[in-house]
């Protein structure tokens, strides 16, 4: 086998999508832009690289090209490949409908020979809830979201962040989650079929697993309007991922960082 240094380079035409929390920004390793009047219109405008390291055989790293536009008022917030359209707030406890083009979910047969006789896993759309406790101390972040596509499955995600000021132009994000996938997601993405398995790959019928990441972002304010980004990530992969004859590494190590413009 001989693996990829470098999977195709993906543009994500669609992010016109937005979090209304830290956990939606976590999941695309990203910060939600600090909007200080949330029921005005703003929008944000950059571009970014990221690279993650792929957990399939054969495979090496993700390398994605990120624009970003953003988007926010009263009603709807917008960032990235995610949606949210606004519920009423319980004082400090934000809600919404949340939805999400998962792009970089699944890989296809010529990433490498081990998948060779594979069929093709897509990403595709998300639909679910969100949740964001600002407690003063961190943010604790809930979502619940069900796979529209072909595997039909379900994620929960916890997470917590806390953001603090370093000076007045850098402020650091520690953060970290804990994603419950359950036994139809985890199939659909790392499941051997009958139609699939040969003598290096034996059948795997997928089952439920904890996965766990953790990282610290840092913003830079070159002025008022102009933002610097740089995110470090680990993801852990839990055992009903790891299991499967398709996994490689336990870890994905991560990297993410860009610009943003504030209007």
């Amino acid at each position: 086998m001989q693996p990829r240094n470098a999977r195709t380079t993906r543009i994500l035409t669609a992010a016109l999508l937005a979090c209304v929390g830290p956990a939606a920004a976590q999941a695309q390793g990203l910060r939600t832009p600090d909007y200080t009047q949330e029921n005005e219109s703003q929008w944000s405008l950059g571009a970014g690289v990221g690279i993650e390291r792929s957990p399939y055989r054969g495979v090496g790293n993700d390398t994605s090209a990120i624009p970003l536009l953003g988007f926010q008022n009263r009603y709807v917030r917008l960032f990235g490949t995610t949606f949210d359209a606004k519920l009423p707030s319980a004082g400090p406890v934000d809600f919404s409908i949340r939805a999400r083009y998962a792009l970089g979910d699944g890989y296809k047969s010529s990433d490498s020979s081990y998948l060779s006789g594979m069929d093709k896993r897509e990403g595709g759309l998300w639909l679910g809830l969100g949740t964001t406790w600002h407690s003063g101390v961190a943010d604790v972040s809930l979502e619940w979201m069900r796979a529209l596509g072909k595997s039909k499955g379900n994620r929960i995600k916890l997470a917590v962040e806390r953001s603090f000021e370093a000076t007045n132009q850098i402020h650091i994000t520690p953060y970290a989650g804990v994603q419950w996938s359950d036994s139809k997601d985890v199939d659909y993405y790392f499941g051997v079929k009958d139609s699939e398995f040969n003598a290096e790959r034996t059948r795997y019928e997928g089952k439920s697993s904890t996965n766990v990441n953790a990282g610290i972002r840092i913003d830079y304010a070159l002025t008022r309007h102009q933002n610097l980004f740089l995110d470090v990530g680990v993801k852990r992969w839990g055992s009903g991922v790891t299991d499967s004859p398709l996994v490689r590494r336990s870890t994905s190590p991560s990297l993410r960082m860009g610009y943003l413009y504030r209007f």
